[in-house]
């Protein structure tokens, strides 16, 4: 798995999440604007979360599990993102920063959880 798209809550599209290869547990990620976001999304609450500033690659933890996969990591406003994509290739994503806590729909682009 090298790409994460993630949606609202309400399915909207939002963001691509990219993974570097192929070394795991550690990895980098970086949020993309996803090419069918709209400028609402963008404004929305999700999308300040998302993208709080310019692009940054994070360090992130990738791990396989029996189920499918789990991605996790910290942006530089302190949101914990927790990313899990199921053996169908689809999952949620969360965003928690405190008792504050954001989420929507995930799936893996290119599919299989690796």
């Amino acid at each position: 798995m090298n790409m994460i798209v993630l949606m609202t809550a309400a399915g909207a599209p939002l963001a691509m999440l990219g993974l570097s290869t192929p070394v795991a547990p550690e990895r980098n990620c970086i949020f993309m604007i996803h090419p069918q976001i709209t400028s609402a999304v963008f404004e929305s609450r999700e999308g300040k979360i998302v993208f709080p500033n310019r692009p940054t690659e994070y360090p992130c933890r990738y791990a396989r599990t029996k189920s499918g996969a789990d991605v996790a990591f910290t942006n530089q406003n302190g949101w914990r993102f927790e990313v899990r994509i199921g053996r169908g290739d689809e999952g949620s994503w969360k965003a928690r920063l405190d008792d504050d806590v954001v989420g929507g729909r995930a799936f893996s682009a290119f599919g299989d959880g690796k």
